[in-house]
């Protein structure tokens, strides 16, 4: 299940918002030592100042959280137009109301083995999935996102290759990439086919806009 958060309900739901925030850590700190910024047991930068959405990913059985991703429009601050316009290549930055942009994927490393029975990690084909579903209802034409050759074989697996902005490029000890996805239905279907995904992934239909403003 997938719950959304925005800048006023995560005041509302502390536990969540802490707990997403040492996932973040534990991930890309911890696991995967990236240059990230550190605050106690919490990952957080300043694109978390900028008012993104918060895309939570619940196991139905347990209700534990089991992985997120940070979603912000590409029209205010964004990490592939402010941070790693490199990764642009010869492409002008993106700058548009209709695309946003995700970052700080991750998946809880003691869960990462949960797979259906086609080898897709459900938590992350279900991110993947709400995501989807939130650009449709908001009539995005793409997402885009930085993030590294690992994980874009991954997205490849869940049926959602995307397509290379520019080249990849080493960026501390990672083979960075920005990749943008056309947000369509057919693209949906095909990811929750892949990973034997049946109706809405949402906690509650809603649109980016909707999300925000709650």
């Amino acid at each position: 299940m997938i719950r959304i958060f925005n800048r006023n309900s995560r005041k509302l739901h502390p536990q969540d918002i802490d707990a997403m925030f040492r996932l973040r850590k534990s991930v890309f700190h911890d696991l995967l030592k990236w240059d990230v910024s550190v605050s106690g047991d919490w990952e957080i930068d300043h694109f978390d100042d900028a008012n993104p959405l918060y895309v939570l990913s619940y196991s139905d059985e347990t209700g534990r959280l089991r992985g997120s991703l940070r979603l912000l429009p590409t029209l205010g601050p964004n990490m592939l137009d402010d941070t790693f316009p490199i990764l642009l290549g010869n492409s002008p930055k993106v700058r548009s109301a209709t695309v946003w942009e995700s970052s700080r994927f991750c998946i809880d490393p003691a869960i990462s083995q949960e797979r259906g029975s086609n080898q897709v990690t459900i938590a992350a084909a279900e991110l993947m999935c709400g995501v989807g579903e939130l650009g449709l209802s908001s009539g995005l034409s793409h997402i885009v996102t930085v993030t590294d050759v690992f994980l874009e074989r991954m997205f490849r697996r869940m049926g959602c290759p995307g397509e290379r902005i520019g080249a990849p490029q080493r960026i501390g000890s990672v083979h960075a990439v920005a990749v943008a996805w056309e947000v369509t239905t057919e693209l949906l279907e095909t990811m929750k086919t892949v990973a034997d995904i049946g109706g809405s992934v949402l906690e509650r239909p809603m649109s980016l806009e909707t999300a925000r403003a709650a």
